[in-house]
């Protein structure tokens, strides 16, 4: 506690902690994992976003380098990012991605203690802070050529950012929430109902005094996806922030539940057997198409059986939101890893709870709605797929809401703080 109390006098201590997770994080991915490199079924760029940067810095298109065909079937923000790596760096692969990603892990510590103070005070925004710094499953992704290093610091800047405008509403306070909320999408679309979905809870929970803010939010958000939507729209015929993987991914969230026994808590597993069910269950498909529309024509298939099946037996459908509950925070890549990814995530999902159950009626505007859209990512996931990779984007803001339980004792602990040091500067000042 007195270590505590030292490190709250520190002037900017969320910079050395954003220093110490950029340290860390780097001491990680540029020693520790290129280590195990090729081992621990360890793949470097699983949905190879690295291709898609290529493509836009050598080829400048979307497409997969070196193929020239464009492509609709992942958000361009991430693979832009990597394409700014590679560009600055001239090549340098993966490493200029991953030192992206550890600058970016060093700012996501600062802005949870921002949020955290925001939330409740500065003694849990250190501790919180030091926590996200320190975390091996955050950790472990600044490493890995994976979009969920950009969603962590977009989700986090999301609730930061709702957290900012309720404190003090203004025009261009929502005009940044939409725009981030804009960019998460263009990451991920599972973000596109944030766009109306945040505006509403806004509305909801602060009333009219907000009805402009919430149309600036929705319409600054549709200024930054409208592009990429009309692109694909030309492109594919479909207005959307994605086409062509949706159909695979319900899919495959139905294999992984019905084969889960056969290998449980097992990507590494799971993923081939799955594979071969999808293939076996694709039609055929004229060779007439182009690349782009035959993978889409097959993506809709995809989706149909997947969707066939769910509306055919509700009891499969009920059982695939049951299993998914719980692969959302603990299904890894072996059964090995499954077990430490459980043991860092489930007890702060019962920690989360627990919060939710104790504190949730009493809280501020600010923590109801914080609390809404995370259940509502991970709500989001139950019906189509989820694996512990996904669980990941949630845990700096459950961190920085589940410590409200302790809010009381260290608000008594900076309050001491704050009172020792007006005693000492009255002693060394005396017109003070």
């Amino acid at each position: 506690m007195n270590m505590l109390t030292r490190l709250l006098q520190a002037r900017h201590i969320q910079w050395y902690i954003g220093l110490l997770a950029i340290g860390v994080a780097s001491l990680f991915t540029f020693w520790i994992y290129r280590g195990i490199g090729g081992s621990h079924h360890e793949v470097l760029d699983p949905d190879f976003h690295g291709p898609l940067g290529y493509g836009l810095w050598k080829l400048h298109r979307f497409s997969y380098y070196p193929q020239e065909q464009l492509t609709a079937d992942r958000g361009p923000l991430y693979p832009l990012m990597i394409a700014g790596a590679l560009a600055a760096t001239n090549g340098w692969w993966p490493y200029s991605v991953q030192l992206v990603q550890c600058l970016l892990f060093g700012v996501l510590c600062v802005l949870v203690f921002w949020l955290t103070q925001s939330l409740w005070n500065r003694s849990l925004a250190l501790i919180v802070s030091t926590l996200c710094a320190l975390d091996p499953f955050l950790i472990w992704y600044t490493s890995r050529v994976l979009v969920e290093m950009l969603l962590l610091l977009l989700f986090t800047a999301m609730i930061a950012s709702v957290v900012y405008l309720l404190q003090r509403p203004s025009f261009w306070r929502a005009c940044l929430l939409g725009v981030i909320i804009g960019l998460a999408t263009l990451t991920k679309s599972i973000f596109g109902p944030y766009l109306a979905l945040t505006p509403l809870l806004l509305l909801l929970t602060a009333g009219r005094r907000l009805g402009v803010h919430a149309v600036t939010i929705f319409a600054a958000g549709i200024v930054v996806v409208a592009p990429w939507m009309i692109r694909n729209g030309a492109l594919t015929g479909v207005y959307s922030t994605t086409v062509g993987r949706e159909g695979f991914a319900l899919h495959q969230g139905n294999d992984f539940v019905q084969d889960f026994w056969r290998a449980p808590y097992s990507v590494s597993r799971l993923y081939p057997l799955s594979i071969a069910r999808i293939k076996a269950e694709d039609p055929a498909l004229p060779e007439t198409l182009d690349a782009l529309h035959f993978e889409q024509a097959r993506d809709a298939s995809r989706w149909r059986n997947a969707a066939a099946k769910l509306k055919g037996s509700p009891g499969f459908l009920l059982k695939k939101i049951a299993y998914n509950s719980i692969l959302f925070w603990t299904l890894g890549d072996t059964p090995g890893k499954s077990l430490a990814i459980a043991c860092l995530q489930l007890p702060l999902v019962a920690a989360f709870c627990v919060f939710l159950l104790r504190c949730i009626r009493h809280a501020s505007n600010e923590v109801v709605v914080s609390a809404a859209l995370t259940a509502w990512y991970f709500a989001s996931h139950l019906p189509v797929l989820a694996v512990a990779r996904y669980s990941v984007v949630l845990v700096p803001t459950m961190l920085a809401l589940s410590v409200g339980l302790f809010a009381a004792s260290a608000k008594r602990r900076d309050s001491r703080v704050w009172r020792r040091d007006v005693n000492l500067l009255a002693t060394a000042s005396p017109e003070v």
